[in-house]
């Protein structure tokens, strides 16, 4: 393993970054831009036509049983808006607002990306070289596969790694959760077999949250930290994401908390109300819409130079595709000069999440919703929002469905 003799330094020196400027008063309710979002909605077949009815986000919640919505919408690099919509749990009056923390599934695996990127530029690990020379508990078996290409970082945050497991089952109330290790060595509690190659590295894209394990006890054998102190220390607290967590399950003391919904808009997961997914890198993350948007303006800043979050060429090599890869180093990259977008979705049992940020614009969204249909909201929510501020990417064009 590659022992940093400078690591003191690296921890001190991660967490100085200013945060992004956010606020969720610079538009007010009255704004047209808002008011037309807000009763905007178009049903997904009625789209392109003049005449089509337009609904309420409290109707489209309705109509599609999702109980609530976390949105931020970013202009100019900025968070402008950041409000929650409907219910943290169905049959309350508990509203959802802007700090109420959602399950953003595989969205977390941006947060990952990020916490590799700033250890990169810290100098404690680099994306080309063999992850072997980084793991301690776990290694990567040399084979036919691995003789002409070894994993790297960026071929597991590009998601070119070679290895299996797309994704990864939630775990109820009371079931017991597997550690990182028995995740990739596929024991019990695990859900799945062991995590495996399956081509050269390099050679292909296959969309694996396995690999994004790999690179979970990676970077708690470099860094020397549980990954929810090293996620804490390396993004949350230089970002100002001062409701985000990784710990699942989640205790209930975080609070303001947007439970669990099965299809029919139903509660689910009783008794505690909300599932865990002990794969934190890959699907383990609990976010606020203010925070994700603010999140989402630190790397749109780290790729203009007016961020101190990642260095700029790190920061445009994230969103530039790597080779036989849909993907940057994380993000999900679509378009090209002002259609350029980023993007990633996250589809756990009960709750759907999107981000999207505009490179060249400097807008984007956050979606959060705490049902099994949300993703059906957050389309036409994403469409509205589109249409009310004039946004050169549009739904058809730039804003293609991720996957999870």
């Amino acid at each position: 393993m590659i022992i940093p003799p400078f690591r003191a330094l690296l921890l001190t020196a991660a967490a100085v970054v200013a945060a992004p400027s956010v606020s969720a008063e610079l538009l007010t309710a009255d704004d047209p831009r808002i008011q037309a979002f807000e009763n905007g909605l178009v049903d997904r077949e009625d789209r392109g036509n003049p005449q089509a009815r337009r609904w309420s986000i409290e109707e489209r919640l309705a109509f599609h049983r999702v109980p609530g919505i976390g949105v931020a919408i970013i202009e100019n690099s900025t968070v402008v808006w950041a409000k929650g919509y409907g219910l943290k749990q169905a049959g309350t009056n508990e509203r959802v607002d802007a700090d109420t923390v959602f399950s953003a599934g595989s969205v977390s695996k941006m947060i990952n990306a990020a916490l590799v990127l700033r250890m990169v530029a810290g100098g404690s690990l680099d994306l080309d070289t063999n992850v072997n020379q980084y793991l301690e508990r776990w290694d990567v078996p040399d084979n036919g596969y691995t003789r002409d290409a070894p994993v790297t970082l960026r071929s597991l945050l590009a998601h070119t790694s070679g290895f299996s497991q797309h994704g990864f089952a939630d775990f109820q109330p009371g079931e017991p959760l597997p550690s990182a290790l028995q995740t990739l060595n596929g024991r019990s509690p695990a859900k799945h077999g062991p995590v495996h190659l399956m081509f050269t590295p390099g050679t292909r894209m296959d969309y694996s949250g396995g690999g994004i394990t790999v690179s979970q006890v990676l970077i708690e054998d470099v860094s020397g930290m549980p990954y929810t102190e090293a996620a804490r220390h390396f993004v949350f607290d230089p970002v100002g994401m001062n409701r985000s967590t990784f710990l699942n399950p989640l205790p209930a003391q975080h609070g303001n908390i947007a439970m669990a919904h099965d299809d029919n808009g139903d509660a689910t997961a009783r008794p505690r109300g909300w599932e865990a997914m002990p794969e934190m890198a890959a699907s383990g993350l609990w976010v606020s819409a203010r925070d994700l948007g603010a999140f989402v303006v630190t790397l749109m800043d780290s790729y203009h130079g007016t961020s101190q979050f990642l260095p700029r060429p790190l920061a445009q090599d994230m969103m530039s595709r790597e080779p036989q890869s849909w993907h940057g180093l994380g993000p999900r990259i679509n378009g090209s000069g002002k259609t350029l977008v980023f993007h990633h979705g996250g589809a756990n049992n009960s709750y759907r999440a999107r981000i999207e940020g505009h490179l060249e614009t400097g807008q984007g969204i956050v979606l959060l919703t705490n049902g099994a249909r949300g993703g059906w909201v957050y389309g036409e929510v994403r469409k509205a929002v589109e249409e009310s501020f004039g946004w050169a990417i549009t739904a058809e064009e730039g804003y293609t469905e991720p996957s999870f």
